[in-house]
């Protein structure tokens, strides 16, 4: 077990002391983390080094708030009831006044939100789940509800698909915030001005389409390439760009070949945050089309760079975030019609209307960000537990 003390503006005692719970950081958590520091003194936890489920590395050298790690390695080999028990001991030496906790379904979620019930502390669950990600019953769906009242006193949610579930759940009205689901929109949108400046690099000098993710199944991408080898048999000349990693990456190379369209479909494997930048920024217009998304934070970086996007219905952030035919579209995940005629009419669109469109896009994430995240927090952190 691992404590990083990282430097604060604020000074002890001051602020109300706030620990937020991850099971490991990464540079979503990291800028939301930031933002909290400006209004509360942050302990900020990780269950584990690190997630076999996401590649990615906390940096944690420029932020305002103390790390704790709890348990070395990753977090899919901890004993969830070993971590719960450590989580516990954590909370009683920090003495947090304000709780944000990750969900409530594993033991370290359950044990924190205990702790605060029995400590007298503000406890707010942090959830982007929301009806449709995943099938649901009604007798699991009566006991989440005991559960949710029981243990939390408030929620910050990704938006109005995750805020219905809550109030399903038991939790409403002025308890409830929105925006939980944000990224560093600073960093994409600055970034990708920049690398659009330094002009493209020779392995983005086609236009294409640009997805970001995991290979796996709930991501759909057997479905984008079947859009796409339709779109390309009609005549698009676009490219269509692949970054991420999974289980599936090698059927879905072999599908690219069985289709036709492997000269045009481009695999660039993971890539960090400032690796992603010059993919974003060179890209025409950005798809997602999965089947089962909670929230689809990727979809939060394209929008930050500039970027039109096409994103599933099925996406929870597709009420919030796309506005038909102003800044992308929705569509349909399983039609792989209709997602090659939007991949023909993006394409076929002049470059000062993807402008216009991308221009939208960074006004529309604009009101979702880490800032907007922590004065929810610190909003609704003020009420009586």
């Amino acid at each position: 077990m691992t404590s990083t003390l990282i430097a604060s503006t604020s000074v002890a005692g001051q602020r109300p002391r706030l620990a937020v719970i991850w099971a490991s950081f990464g540079p979503y958590h990291l800028a939301r983390i930031r933002a909290l520091a400006k209004y509360f003194d942050v302990e900020a936890i990780q269950l584990a080094g690190f997630e076999r489920l996401y590649r990615w590395g906390a940096e944690t050298d420029e932020q305002q708030a103390s790390i704790h790690t709890l348990c070395d390695g990753a977090w899919e080999d901890q004993d969830p009831i070993s971590v719960a028990f450590r989580l516990w001991r954590k909370l009683n030496k920090l003495q947090p006044r304000v709780l944000l906790v990750p969900g409530y379904t594993t033991a370290p979620a359950r044990a924190a939100g205990l702790w605060g019930r029995l400590h007298g502390v503000r406890t707010l669950l942090m959830s982007e789940s929301n009806a449709d990600d995943h099938r649901r019953r009604w007798w699991t769906e009566a006991a989440k509800r005991r559960l949710v009242k029981s243990l939390f006193g408030g929620a910050v949610v990704g938006g109005k698909r995750a805020r219905e579930y809550m109030e399903f759940l038991g939790l409403g009205g002025a308890i409830v915030a929105t925006g939980y689901d944000a990224v560093d929109n600073d960093f994409f949108s600055h970034g990708a001005d920049q690398a659009r400046r330094s002009g493209r690099p020779a392995a983005l000098s086609n236009s294409y389409f640009l997805y970001v993710g995991r290979m796996a199944p709930e991501k759909n991408l057997d479905t984008l390439i079947e859009g796409f080898a339709a779109y390309r048999k009609i005549g698009g000349a676009w490219s269509l760009m692949l970054v991420g990693d999974g289980p599936l990456s090698a059927k879905l190379r072999e599908k690219a070949v069985r289709l036709g369209c492997s000269d045009s479909v481009w695999f660039a494997g993971h890539k960090n945050a400032a690796e992603l930048v010059p993919y974003y920024a060179h890209a025409g217009c950005f798809v997602l089309p999965s089947i089962r998304e909670p929230w689809g934070l990727v979809v939060n970086e394209a929008m930050a760079a500039g970027l039109p996007v096409i994103v599933s219905s099925r996406c929870g952030c597709a009420d919030d975030l796309v506005e038909d035919d102003a800044n992308g579209f929705l569509v349909n995940p399983e039609d792989i019609s209709a997602l090659g005629a939007l991949l023909s009419r993006v394409s076929a669109m002049p470059q000062s209307t993807l402008a216009a469109m991308g221009k939208r896009s960074r006004e529309i994430v604009g009101k979702y960000s880490p800032e907007k995240f922590a004065s929810e927090v610190r909003r609704i952190a003020g009420g009586q537990n």
